[in-house]
C-alpha cells in the first residue's frame, strides 16, 4: 500500500465578508443570508480547528482517511438520516449521555471496514495525553472518536482496500503537526478541498462524476463562524440535467453565480467513462459532514445544528437520504457548553449550517481531481469524469469566488 498524507490547520486571514445583494423591498434581518461566504474561508477558519488526511492511492487503492481536530471543550451533536449509515460511537454524542463532545472526528473511506481507522486516531491521542482519563490507570486515557464511512469499496483495482489504523494515525499525525516543509503538506494548508483524505475514491450521481471532499466558512449577522467539512459520495446528482447546481438557490443567496455546465456535460462525461451509461440503483454511496461553529452551545443545540444542516444537504443533492446513502453530520461547538446564545442567533446558526453544508458539498464536486488512469488501475473499474473535466469554466469561476481572499 502507498501512503501519503497532508495536513495543517489554524484558521487562515478570514478577512471582510462577501457582501451578496440584498432587495431594499424586502427589508430586515431575514431577507439577508443568515451567512455570508467568508473568502477563503474553510473548516479551519474556526479558531483551534484542525484537520489532517491521509489517503492511498498507489497499487491499486484508492481511499483514504479525514481526521478533524477540535478545541478542548468542544460540544458535539450527531445526526444520521440516511438509510445505509456506516457510523461509529456516534450514540455517546446522545444529549444527556456522560460524554457531550469528542476528541476527534473521523470522516473515511471504506465503508464498515474503514471504520477501523479510528482506532489508529484512538491510538495518537491516547499517546499525546488526550482523552477521557481512565479511572484508576494513571496515564491511562480513552480518546471519544466519533465516526462516518462512505463507500468507496473496489474503486481503485477492483478489490477490496480500505483505510485502517495505519491511515488513521497518519490522518491524526498530519492534523497534529503545524505547517512546514514535510512531505505531503499542501503548501502549509490544511487538506480539506479536492480528492484527498476521506473524499479520495468519492463518487456521485452513480459514477457519473468524481466526488471529493469540500468545506465552506460562514459568518452569520451575529459574528460567529459556521464552517462546514464535506465527504460528498451520494447516489444523487449535485447538478441538474441542464447543468445547474441543484443549490443554485443557495449560491444567490449568498451571492455565488456561476456558468453552467455545457448542455452535453453527461455525454462528456459518458465518453470519459461510459460505465455509468447503465449504472444501476446500488448501495455504494454516502455523503458524511461536520458542521463546526465557534458559538456557544450545549449538546441539545449543538444535535439541532445537524439536524439542521441535513437540509443542505437535500438542497444540493437530488435524491438524498435513499435507503442507499448513509448520510451523516456531525456538529461541532468549539466555544464551550454555556448556552447564552440567544434564540434569534441560533435560529441564524441553524440555518447557516444547511447553508454552508449546500456550499461545501458543490465544492466537493468542484474540487475533485480526475480520476487515476494509470497502470495500477483496473480497467474494470469504474473512471468517472471530474467535473473540471466536463465544466473548465465554472470550476474555474467558482474556485475564484471562494479561494479569493
Amino acid at each position: 500500500m502507498g501512503a501519503t498524507f497532508a495536513g495543517g490547520g489554524g484558521p487562515p486571514s478570514s478577512g471582510p465578508a462577501v457582501t451578496a445583494g440584498v432587495d431594499p423591498a424586502r427589508p430586515g434581518p431575514y431577507r439577508e443570508p443568515f451567512g455570508r461566504l467568508v473568502p477563503g474561508g474553510s473548516v479551519v477558519s474556526v479558531p483551534g480547528v484542525r484537520v489532517g488526511a491521509a489517503q492511498a492511492t498507489a497499487d491499486g487503492w484508492l481511499t483514504g482517511t479525514t481526521v478533524l481536530l477540535p478545541p478542548h471543550g468542544t460540544v458535539t451533536g450527531v445526526d444520521v438520516a440516511g438509510g445505509g449509515p456506516a457510523t461509529h460511537e456516534t450514540d455517546v454524542l446522545t444529549p444527556g449521555t456522560h460524554s457531550p463532545g469528542a476528541d476527534a472526528i473521523v470522516l473515511t473511506g471504506g465503508s464498515a471496514w474503514g471504520l477501523s481507522a479510528a482506532l489508529g486516531v484512538q491510538q495518537g491521542l491516547a499517546a499525546d495525553g488526550r482523552g477521557f482519563p481512565a479511572p484508576q490507570l494513571p496515564g491511562a486515557y480513552v480518546p471519544i472518536v466519533p465516526a462516518a464511512a462512505v463507500y468507496d469499496l473496489g474503486r481503485g483495482d477492483g478489490t477490496l482496500h480500505h483505510p485502517g489504523p495505519e491511515l488513521g494515525l497518519a490522518a491524526y499525525r498530519s492534523a497534529r503537526e503545524e505547517g512546514g516543509d514535510r512531505a505531503g503538506v499542501l503548501g502549509g494548508r490544511a487538506p480539506v478541498r479536492g480528492s484527498v483524505g476521506g473524499g479520495t475514491g468519492a463518487f456521485t450521481g452513480r459514477g457519473l462524476l468524481r466526488g471529493g471532499q469540500g468545506s465552506v466558512c460562514l459568518r452569520t449577522r451575529g459574528g460567529h463562524l459556521v464552517a462546514a467539512l464535506v465527504v460528498a459520495n451520494p447516489m444523487g446528482d449535485v447538478l441538474a440535467p441542464s447543468g445547474r447546481p441543484h443549490a443554485d438557490n443557495v449560491l444567490e443567496q449568498v451571492g455565488l453565480t456561476v456558468p453552467p455546465a455545457p448542455a452535453d456535460w453527461i455525454e462528456q462525461a459518458l465518453a470519459l467513462d461510459g460505465t455509468a451509461r447503465d449504472a444501476v440503483l446500488s448501495p455504494r454511496n454516502t455523503t458524511i459532514a461536520a458542521i463546526v461553529t465557534d458559538a456557544r452551545l450545549d449538546a441539545a443545540q449543538a444535535t439541532r445544528v445537524a439536524q439542521s444542516a441535513q437540509a443542505g444537504l437535500a438542497r444540493a443533492i437530488h435524491p438524498s437520504h435513499t435507503l442507499y446513502d448513509g448520510d451523516a453530520v456531525f456538529a461541532l461547538a468549539t466555544g464551550g457548553a454555556q448556552t447564552d446564545v440567544p434564540s434569534h442567533e441560533l435560529v441564524a446558526i441553524n440555518a447557516a449550517a444547511a447553508d454552508a453544508l449546500s456550499l461545501a458539498i458543490v465544492d466537493a464536486v468542484v474540487a475533485a481531481e480526475a480520476h487515476p488512469r494509470g497502470a495500477d488501475v483496473s480497467a474494470q473499474a469504474p473512471r468517472p469524469a471530474a467535473l473540471r473535466e466536463v465544466a473548465p469554466d465554472l470550476v474555474e469561476k467558482w474556485e475564484a469566488l471562494t479561494t479569493a481572499s
